[in-house]
């Protein structure tokens, strides 16, 4: 197609910026679609009706419901042709021309399950493919919807906000701050080289859980230490001040949301999806020992903040006043590092690299949003981190225990 025809579109949608969220729903869905998602550059045009809606000082809530409802209408409609038309679809264009695609489509879906549902909507080359092929295969209409609505939540944020942020931030041109650019890469860098680097380690060195527990436990307990001897002040104060250049309004607003993922409506929701999928796979233990340490994760915040009574940089109404730890950062840092464990556990290693990353990325960038709404210091959001993972080593090592006993002979 000409590019001219693109560029008008763009101009059109600059000058309508009503029709941008229908827009953002259509690619989604075509991108979702079997055959036609192989063809369109969807994640390109993504970015850029979401760069235009940045751009335009539009919501970011409704242009993430567009998006979602277009990704589970398009993914349920490709399901949906695999799940009636089964073996037919292979004489469809250009599967007829390249058999391959679907033959890759099959091997990826009976190697990861169900999973390859949620894996399949982040990567590029399966994703118009796996919905038709779960269809194929006779995957449970329940058990698709479920997981379709599931990732879908966490789909359309990882898409739109790339470009909405671009979008917002060339509003500014030279206006934005060093700071801003800084952390945003250290998060990247940090998210990708970090994970890769553990994972090699591990894998060489065969360390056992419990040295991991131990390093974590001391890690944490001199943060506490210190946090109580006051040797923090300086730090939060310096890191305070540094981040005042980044409260920039539009900033504000993003962080708004992004720090939602933290709530505990969204992490029940997204722990819902994890649980089941541990009880599709008959994995009881894993399930309640998650349960319990997420009991014992909510316990321990709010006991060690009733402790150190430490008062917010700003009293914001609707939250308690203790700011050590972040309970925010702490319950993200849970959730995650314990399910990016278990995705991976046994899994090649791109794919431990993928969630490992997937879930670092995401803890910094919550705790970079406590920051920004500064409604945390520093040493809140380091301390919520290693609290976070101290519980999901626990959780891991009460998992790894309970099966063993439960594989010993009476």
């Amino acid at each position: 197609m000409d590019n001219a025809y693109f560029d008008a579109i763009h101009v059109w949608l600059q000058q309508n910026t009503g029709w941008i969220g229908p827009a953002i729903a259509m690619v989604a869905c075509l991108e979702s679609l079997v055959a036609v998602g192989i063809v369109l550059p969807g994640v390109a045009m993504l970015f850029a009706l979401a760069a235009i809606a940045g751009a335009s000082s539009i919501s970011i809530y409704p242009i993430l419901l567009w998006a979602f409802l277009g990704a589970i209408v398009g993914d349920g409609i490709s399901y949906l042709l695999g799940y009636y038309y089964h073996e037919r679809v292979r004489c469809w264009w250009p599967f007829n021309r390249h058999p391959q695609w679907l033959d890759g489509g099959e091997d990826f879906f009976r190697k990861y399950g169900i999973l390859s549902v949620v894996i399949g909507r982040f990567v590029g080359p399966v994703r118009p493919i796996i919905p038709a092929v779960a269809g194929m295969m006779g995957m449970a209409p329940t058990y698709f919807f479920t997981v379709n609505f599931l990732s879908a939540l966490a789909w359309s944020p990882v898409y739109l906000l790339p470009g909405y942020l671009t979008g917002a931030a060339l509003q500014w041109h030279d206006k934005v701050p060093d700071q801003l650019m800084v952390m945003l890469l250290a998060i990247i860098c940090i998210a990708i080289l970090f994970p890769p680097l553990l994972i090699s380690v591990h894998r060489h060195f065969k360390p056992r859980l419990i040295y991991y527990l131990v390093l974590v436990s001391g890690l944490l307990a001199a943060l506490v230490f210190s946090n109580g001897a006051g040797l923090l002040e300086s730090v939060n104060q310096y890191a305070y001040e540094w981040l005042t250049a980044v409260q920039l309004p539009w900033l504000q607003k993003v962080m708004y949301w992004v720090t939602q993922m933290g709530s505990i409506p969204v992490l029940i929701t997204f722990s819902a999806g994890g649980f089941f999928w541990l009880y599709r796979s008959n994995r009881l233990i894993a399930l309640l020992c998650l349960l319990c340490g997420g009991v014992s994760m909510a316990c321990s915040v709010w006991l060690i903040k009733w402790l150190a009574d430490n008062e917010r940089p700003q009293v914001v109404t609707g939250l308690d006043p203790y700011a050590f730890p972040s309970g925010h950062t702490t319950a993200t840092a849970y959730v995650l590092f314990s399910f990016a464990v278990l995705l991976g556990a046994s899994r090649s290693f791109k794919i431990q690299w993928l969630w490992a990353s997937v879930a670092l990325g995401l803890v910094m960038i919550e705790a970079f949003s406590r920051l920004v709404l500064q409604v945390h210091w520093f040493g809140d959001v380091v301390t919520g981190m290693c609290l976070g993972l101290f519980w999901a080593l626990v959780a891991l090592k009460m998992k790894s225990w309970a099966e063993k006993r439960s594989q010993c002979p009476e």
